[in-house]
């Protein structure tokens, strides 16, 4: 038979360096939408009888469109997933888990990390997924898998191309590897097909944690799951009560302990919420990335549920000609700290932010004071279609999807804002 290897599209665990190895894994990005849908035209004139993919979903979301136009289903094999990261998962340090492969390769199979898996337990399941792919009688089948998995299932498996060829080869998001054979009489090399990436990625947070401040793109892209508002990274979680999101709670406070960095948590009921910034930086840094990817396991393997809709922050803003003169009273009567020459915090992170917005001219007739609601940047358009609907009117969108202005019916003004395009535009 016929059988078509291919690397599931790009994720921003891949572009932030991660090792995202567990289920369910992060979804596609935008650029690894548009590559699963090169493998349309790419695989044109081929034959193809079934699709397979791992039970992470990235590679389901990449085999999707190609299924879709040839009308079939993707079937779910577990034992095509990634090579098990174990303690590791979802760490920017690929020392350790580069460091087992290679073990592999110079014949000690027993190598692996914590909580992982060693070379007989990974070849024991990929083979055995392949076998239940042959046995189903197609002439042609296409899996996609994973880049660890199938560089190491290629090097160990298939004859025709040399091992130091399987090693050096890049094998890059959505790359194609054909074989013909079997189980049986063993798979033979045919073709190694890449695509095209982009040349410039967005940038990925550094390899070690380091106090090095990042971009709002490259704390957003590091934590899949966690969302940037106003320069920390947040998670909400609900539980199914209240004695596992403690539960939860303290495993977070033991793993904080354990890497030296601790998040702002905030437990009610059966709700979690979790902040994150390098206080000596006042920015997120890789030590956050790393604790938030870290926290994410924890989640999935506790039975959490992310609630992206209910991540917001407040800021109220009051517009004036002189900063200076009124941020005193306000820091006096609030008892909140100046953390910049026009921003106020609550120390406590109980109440919202107090900025104060510096005016070209005095506005005597327009209110002196809205708010500015920061939401996940994936939510926001959702949440301004509500305050349309709810009788709000569009202001503004000149600067969207930074922050779109809004009124109610008296003319009462709100923005809501994202971390988005804020570099760009100087903000």
């Amino acid at each position: 038979m016929r059988l078509y290897l291919v690397r599931h599209g790009r994720t921003p665990s891949n572009v932030a360096r991660l090792l995202d190895t567990a289920i369910p894994g992060a979804d596609l990005d935008a650029v690894g939408q548009d590559q699963a849908r090169t493998l349309i035209e790419r695989l044109e004139g081929h034959r193809v009888d079934a699709v397979y993919a791992s039970d992470l979903v990235r590679t389901q979301q990449t085999v999707a469109p190609l299924a879709e136009s040839r009308g079939l289903d993707v079937r779910v094999i577990g034992g095509l997933r990634e090579i098990q990261a174990g303690e590791d998962e979802m760490s920017p340090v690929w020392e350790r888990y580069v460091g087992s492969l290679r073990s592999w390769g110079e014949g000690d199979r027993a190598a692996k990390i914590p909580g992982g898996e060693d070379a007989d337990e990974f070849f024991a399941r990929y083979d055995h997924a392949i076998a239940e792919i042959a046995a189903a009688g197609h002439d042609a089948a296409l899996l996609v898998s994973h880049g660890a998995a199938l560089r190491m299932w290629i090097g160990g498996r298939v004859s025709g191309i040399d091992i130091a060829e399987v090693v050096g080869r890049r094998l890059g998001n959505t790359t194609i590897v054909t074989l013909d054979g079997s189980p049986e009489e063993g798979w033979t090399f045919v073709d190694w097909d890449e695509i095209d990436e982009p040349l410039e990625w967005p940038s990925a947070p550094t390899p070690t944690p380091e106090l090095v401040e990042l971009t709002g793109a490259e704390a957003s892209a590091g934590a899949p799951g966690w969302r940037l508002l106003l320069g920390r990274l947040h998670l909400t979680t609900d539980w199914a009560s209240f004695a596992d999101a403690a539960a939860f709670v303290a495993a977070v406070a033991a793993l904080a302990e354990q890497v030296g960095h601790h998040p702002e948590v905030d437990l009610r009921f059966a709700r979690v919420h979790l902040a994150l910034r390098t206080h000596d930086v006042g920015a997120v840094t890789p030590l956050d990335v790393d604790l938030a990817n870290r926290i994410s396991v924890l989640v999935h393997e506790r039975g959490g549920r992310p609630v992206l809709a209910a991540l917001a922050e407040v800021e109220v803003a009051i517009d004036t000609m002189d900063a200076a003169t009124i941020l005193p009273f306000w820091a006096a009567v609030l008892d909140y700290e100046a953390v910049e020459d026009d921003l106020l915090v609550d120390p406590q992170h109980l109440g919202p932010n107090l900025w104060f917005q510096q005016l070209d001219e005095p506005r005597p007739v327009r209110n002196r004071i809205h708010l500015d609601v920061t939401v996940a940047h994936d939510e926001a358009e959702a949440r301004l279609e509500r305050a349309l609907a709810a009788g709000g009117r569009l202001v503004s969108d000149e600067r969207a999807p930074s922050w779109w202005i809004l009124a109610d019916a008296d003319g009462n003004e709100a923005c809501l804002c994202t971390w988005q395009d804020r570099d760009q535009q100087g903000v």
